[in-house]
């Protein structure tokens, strides 16, 4: 690779870049694509199962970003499902799943609220005003999708709350001295980590996720598809961040909201609250 030399002079005189409307624009969708797609990667490393992949289609920019249902079956006859899921996907998608969890006793859901509401749906939607709720809305606009906090029906009978508070959120980031910076840095410190370990191992695809390819997704002539295409590909490729015991005890969204989940999986399982249950 060739050097590239950057010459001075003394007598240069320095002026602000201003950054036009578009170019604004341009920036704010690409740090909310990376933003958005380091929170999805996120998963634990507590089960070898796949839950979710991506199929090529054999065009520019097509493809299918697929999720799982992985079912576990006790002697008893009781099921425990983990159900992945998106954030941002095509209305069929939560049509289907909203169907399928009704053919379930309970459905444990994971979403930091407020204090219950009668109208759980509505409050679902209210709360996608959170800063990460906020990211996750905004790149569902972007790229024409829907928004699961507006898609699934929080509000059936079957569901049941399995997650933080908001005021035990706040509690418990205010005690670990944490927000949402500190917390993505510690996220993208573990998917570069995550990177070099599987460059080492020589395991795992690599990420063409780069800025080069963002570029060349703005500059398609069907904008919006190449960039769906790539989030869903980087979603794809390895099932996920791989994130450490240590990293998922510090970062609150990962260590206590699973606690809290597994917590309500345990009441539902010793209560007899149903023989199906998905999570």
């Amino acid at each position: 690779m060739k050097a590239i030399k950057i010459f001075t002079n003394s007598n240069c005189n320095f002026e602000p870049i201003h950054i036009l409307p578009a170019m604004k624009r341009y920036i704010w969708h690409i740090l909310n694509i990376i933003v958005f797609t380091m929170l999805a990667l996120l998963v634990t490393p507590s089960s070898h199962a796949q839950f979710v992949r991506f199929v090529e289609d054999g065009q520019q920019w097509q493809g299918k970003l697929q999720t799982s249902i992985n079912r576990y079956v006790a002697k008893n006859g009781t099921e425990v499902e983990l159900v992945a899921a998106v954030h941002i996907a095509d209305a069929a998608y939560y049509e289907a799943l909203n169907a399928y969890f009704e053919q379930r006793d309970v459905v444990l859901y994971e979403l930091v609220t407020s204090e219950p509401d009668p109208d759980l749906s509505q409050q679902a939607r209210d709360d996608g005003g959170s800063a990460i709720g906020f990211v996750q809305a905004a790149m569902a606009s972007y790229l024409q999708l829907q928004f699961q906090l507006q898609e699934i029906n929080y509000g059936a009978d079957n569901f049941r709350h399995a997650d933080l508070s908001m005021q035990e959120l706040r509690s418990i980031m205010d005690a670990k001295n944490e927000n949402f910076f500190t917390m993505f840095m510690n996220l993208a410190a573990a998917q570069m980590a995550s990177e070099q370990q599987a460059r080492l191992n020589g395991s795992g695809a690599v990420s063409s996720f780069t800025v080069l390819s963002l570029l060349t997704a703005l500059a398609a002539d069907n904008q919006g598809q190449a960039l769906k295409y790539l989030v869903a590909q980087e979603l794809g490729r390895s099932g996920g961040l791989i994130i450490g015991a240590e990293l998922e005890s510090q970062v609150t969204i990962l260590g206590d909201r699973n606690a809290a989940a597994l917590g309500e999986l345990q009441q539902g399982l010793s209560d007899g609250s149903g023989q199906r249950i998905s999570l």
